[in-house]
Order: structure tokens, then sequence, then C-alpha cells
């Protein structure tokens, strides 16, 4: 018997018997599995196996031992060794449930024969599981002279019901239309595009378009590298379905870490859901719950279905873990089924008239996404798809046909209609209200609340007239829809000539600047509605509220900005009126027009530098919690 070495030089590797490689690979070689969570509930959807203690084979990273036993001449045995080895430790987790094993795959294994598919699923066998729970992840990093083969080995994985992920999207070459030829179930993006990304416009641009066209496509979309909560809101809010990284968890070489549910993010995640319950609910009452085939059904469940008469033109479709692969549409069932002897044809086993063969992809959506990305992922389909299958954690839920999807959307158009303010165009009260509630709950990230009022509004209307009072409002109104404000802050007009703005994930400094920015900007384009003689005397004559003509300074506004700091959690609305209430006289007299304070100390020393630097800078009110 051969005994198991010391740790050696690589160069002795080569210098020997690749068995001897083996049996020592075998012996120090171990695999951390790291969970892969649904961004909505917390739930577990799978766990990676990543490669541990490959510094015992003086290696400095995995990739170092594939390529040593490529070098070696035995890739396709060690590749077949680790997948016993991952695969024994996935089956022995307690908490798997339903969850998947993602597997990645050398991309020089595909030049062998049968790409070891058969051993995989052999393996998987003998513990119980079958291949619908193992993900196989192709690098989209792969030189491209390998294209042809990825498309075999995809088609063969499929045939045996692998699931197909592309990882480290957006890393390597990108073609779209590989992409679209190779249709995985499951698109990683890489973790370079999730680092910063709540705080880089130009990622969530290029996230955003990733994400868009892989739902349309009908792919899950993976977050990789998580690491902070304000990464974990900016993929929530881009729509990805799934996340992995530090945050969740480190990969753990101990099975008895692993948890089926993550609780903590299932509480955020209802937290940023909030805001979207309208949307939701809504989106309950129109979806079908349409019968869906599995996916190695036989061609008579098709034809029964048919024959049984459906309201819609179409059948979903699913795999074995109830994840959706697309639709069948009647249309080309029929256009054999009235073909001479169509029917024996469909049903002949020596012809390849199997399901998978009829499948069209189509977009599909959680049950908690913005309604307005749904919209968009209908809109942008020139194949004028029927419409959008939704999932729940992952799993087919239902059909949202495109008809029911614009007239939900009609419905929540006429409602922000109605909301409107019928001068400015924005929305009003009732979306103000919401968005406060749900940012208030947001304790997640810093969140600020400002609240505008005009000064000297009155006297301006008394002398000019109602009309050029408009066009102040027009004037302001235009000011704050030009500000560099993200999806999700909010643009209100409360009413009258007071405004609201709410804004997160900007440091507090930067808020002020901004309002600071505004005030100034307002101040100097109002004094084009004035009469040369008021613009060069810089005031105006009125009567005051009392009746009694003074004189008044030309129009500008004051701006009272609440700080909800990181951490802080406020259900109670009426204590943030009563503070911003409070604000708004601290605003009108300080010398700057603008006053802030927070629930915390943390706005303190910013506040304080700006003022400092600012010699009409905000005023600082120091409030408790």
């Amino acid at each position: 018997m051969i005994e198991i070495q010391p740790r050696r030089a690589n160069g002795y590797w080569l210098n020997r018997n690749p068995q001897l490689f083996l049996l020592n690979a075998n012996a120090v070689l171990d695999y951390a599995i790291q969970p892969i969570i649904d961004a909505h509930t917390g739930d577990v959807y799978g766990y990676e196996a990543l490669l541990r203690n490959v510094d015992q084979l003086d290696c400095a990273t995995p990739m170092a031992v594939f390529d040593l036993a490529h070098d070696l001449g035995c890739l396709s045995d060690l590749e077949l060794m680790l997948r016993r080895k991952s695969i024994e430790k996935f089956a022995s987790l307690q908490e798997r449930k339903n969850a998947r094993l993602f597997l990645n795959i050398d991309a020089r294994l595909l030049t062998t024969p049968g790409f070891l598919l058969p051993e995989t699923a052999n393996l998987l066998l003998m513990h119980g599981l079958t291949p619908s729970s193992v993900c196989l992840e192709i690098s989209e990093a792969t030189e491209p002279s390998k294209i042809d083969r990825i498309r075999d080995f995809i088609d063969d994985a499929r045939a045996m019901d692998f699931a197909i992920a592309i990882d480290d999207f957006g890393k390597g070459y990108s073609h779209m239309k590989n992409l679209y030829d190779f249709e995985p179930d499951i698109l990683k993006i890489d973790r370079f595009f999730i680092q910063g990304l709540h705080s880089d416009g130009r990622k969530r641009l290029l996230v955003s378009s990733m994400v868009d066209l892989a739902h349309v496509l009908g792919m899950r979309v993976v977050a990789e590298g998580v690491e902070t909560e304000l990464e974990l809101s900016a993929c929530r809010q881009i729509g990805c379905d799934l996340i992995q990284g530090y945050l969740v968890s480190h990969p753990f070489t101990r099975i008895d870490d692993a948890q089926s549910r993550y609780p903590q993010f299932a509480a955020a995640a209802n937290q940023v859901q909030s805001g979207l319950k309208s949307d939701e609910d809504l989106i309950l009452r129109e979806v079908r719950p349409l019968v869906a085939l599995r996916d190695d059904a036989r061609m008579d469940d098709v034809l029964a279905l048919l024959r049984a008469g459906r309201a819609y033109p179409f059948i979903p479709v699913v795999n074995s873990a109830d994840e959706p692969r697309g639709l069948i549409q009647e249309a080309d069932i029929k256009s054999l089924i009235y073909m001479p002897f169509g029917q024996d044809l469909l049903r002949n086993k020596a012809v390849n008239n199997q399901l998978k063969n009829f499948l069209h992809r189509c977009p599909v959506a959680d049950l908690h996404s913005r309604l307005d990305h749904l919209v968009a992922m209908i809109a942008e389909d020139d194949d004028k798809t029927a419409g959008v299958i939704i999932t729940k954690n992952g799993k087919y839920y239902g059909f949202l046909t495109t008809s029911s999807l614009f007239k939900i959307s009609n419905e929540i158009r006429m409602r922000e209609a109605e909301d409107q303010n019928p001068l400015t165009r924005l929305p009003g009260n009732l979306s103000l209200t919401a968005f406060v509630a749900d940012a208030a709950c947001e304790s997640e990230t810093d969140r600020c609340f400002c609240y505008v009022d005009f000064d000297n509004f009155k006297p301006f209307n008394d002398i000019y007239g109602f009309r050029m009072g408009d066009r102040a409002l027009l004037m302001f109104s235009e000011l704050i829809k030009r500000m560099p404000t993200s999806q999700r802050d909010f643009v209100g007009h409360i009413g009258g000539d007071d405004f609201f703005i709410g804004m997160r994930n900007l440091p507090v400094t930067e808020i002020l600047r901004i309002m600071g920015n505004l005030r100034s900007e307002f101040r100097h384009q109002a004094e084009s509605l004035y009469d040369p003689e008021h613009r060069q005397a810089g005031v105006i004559y009125a009567k005051d509220r009392s009746g009694q003509e003074k004189e008044f300074p030309l129009l500008n506004c004051s701006i009272a900005i609440l700080h909800l700091p990181k951490g802080i959690s406020v259900e109670n609305q009426e204590l943030l009126v009563r503070q911003i209430a409070s604000l708004k006289k601290d605003a009108k007299a300080s010398p700057g027009g603008i006053a802030a304070t927070t629930f915390g100390d943390q706005v303190e020393n910013h506040a304080r530098h700006f003022e400092e630097t600012s010699p009409n800078g905000p005023r600082l009110v120091s409030i408790g919690h």
C-alpha cells in the first residue's frame, strides 16, 4: 500500500505517480459550504461547495489544485473524487430540505467524454438524491474556443435534469448571444459589481440591466459577494432573487452550522417590502393558478389537458423541484395533431417528441417583484409573450397574463394620478404618508426627511397675483425633479407652498450640501419673477397678516431636515410630524434657512462642520430619542 506523504512542493508531485497525488488529495481536501438564500424570505435556496485545505497540497488556491491535477493527467479522477466528497457532505445536512448543491465545473473537463455526468448521477443515487438537486456552475470567463463544448455539456446535463448556472457573470467575455443560447436556470452576478453597489450609480445601472435581462429570459439571479446591509438593500431594490456572501454566512465545514432559514433577513425583507404591499396585493388578485406539467410528463398528459379545454392557449412547465422551465404553446401541439397520424407521432417513443422539445422560454418573476419591473419585462419582449410566470420562494406559484398585468398597472397609474398635485404633477399626501411609513421602519439604512416651505410667499402672491405664484411653485418643482435622487427617494408636493423630499443612503453632509444648493438656486431663479425695481431693491412692500404694510425680502425657502440614522426604526408617525414641525420653526429663524436634527449623535459633527464652513449653513438642533 502506498503511504500518505507529507506536504511537498508542486514540483515534487509533477515528478511522481498521479495516484500518490490523488491519495494525498483524498486524505486532506475538504469542502466548505456557503448558503445561498432567498432575498425575500431568508430561506436557504442552496449551498455552494467550496474547496478547502488546499495549502496542505502546497497550493495557494483551489484553482492551483486543479491546475496541478491537469498537469498530472488526473483531472477527471480528482473531479470525480471531489464530487463524491461534496455530495456526501450535502447529503448529511439535516437542514437541507429542498436546497440545491452548487458545484463548479472546470472548463477543461468539457473534453471528457460524458462530462462525468452519469458518474455524478450515480453518486447522487447512492445518497437518495436526484440530479435536480444539483446546479452545475459554468464560469462566464470560460474562453470562447470552448463555446461549442459548453453548449453540448448544457444539453446533456439538462437532459439528465441537472440545473445550470452561469457563474461570474460580467467578469468574462459577456457574449449575450451565448446567454440567450445556453438558457441557464440561474445567473450569478460577479461580486465586483455587487461591492459598493449602493453608492455607485454606474454599477446600479449595469446590475439592474443584467437582472432585467435575466428575468426576461426566465432566469433567477444570484448576487455574489454581498458583505454589507447597504449592498443587500441595493440588491433587493434592483430585483436580485438570491443572495450569497459573508453578510449571510462565511463558508463553513461543520454541517451542524447549517440552517434552513436566516430569519434576520426575512425580517429586513418584510420592512423593505412593506412599501410594495399594494403591488403584491394586486398581483395576488390577478395571478392565475394554472395547472403546470412536469418537464418529464408524457405527451398523452399534454393531449389530455388540451382536450379538457383551457382558458389559455399555453401550459406552464416545471421541473421536479417545481421550478418553472417555460411554456408549451397550444398552437405548436395542435399543428401536429391536425396532421395525418399526428397524435400517433406525438405518442411514438421512437420519435424525438419529448415535451422538453416544445418548450418556450417565458419571463419569470417573484411574487414580491415591483410592478414596474414586471411591466418592463413585458414591454421589452418583442415576442409578445403571454405573460409572466410568478414564483414564490423560487417555486411555481401561478401565471400573470399580459392583459392582467396591464390592467393592474393602469389601476395603479389612476390611483397615482388622483393623488398628484394638479399643478406640479408631483405625488401628494397619500404617497407621502406611505413613503414615510415605510422609510421610517427601514432601520438598515440612513434616511433624511426634508420639509420645504417658501418664505414670503403670501406677500409675493398679493403683489404679483396667483398666476405668478403658480409659476414660482412650478419653478421650484422643476428644480427638485432634477435633483440627483435614486429610485427609492421621494419628491412630493404636500400642498400650497409646502414640499417634501425623502432621501436614503446618503451621508448627512451630502444631504446638507444638496439642500443648500437647492435653496440658493431657487432664490436665484425666483428673482426673475420680480419687476426690475424690486430685484434691485431686494425687497417688496405688502400687507402682513394683520393688515399692516411692511417690507418683505424676495422669495426663498426654509428647509427642515430630520435624519433617521441606521439602526433606528420609528413607527409613530405623529412623533415624526411633531419634530419636523418644530424643525420648520427653527429653519425659519435660522440665518441659513436650514435646520437639521437627528435621533442620535451621528449628525452632530457633520452639521456643525457644515455650519462652520458655510456662513449661511444650517442650524443644528439637538433632539433626543
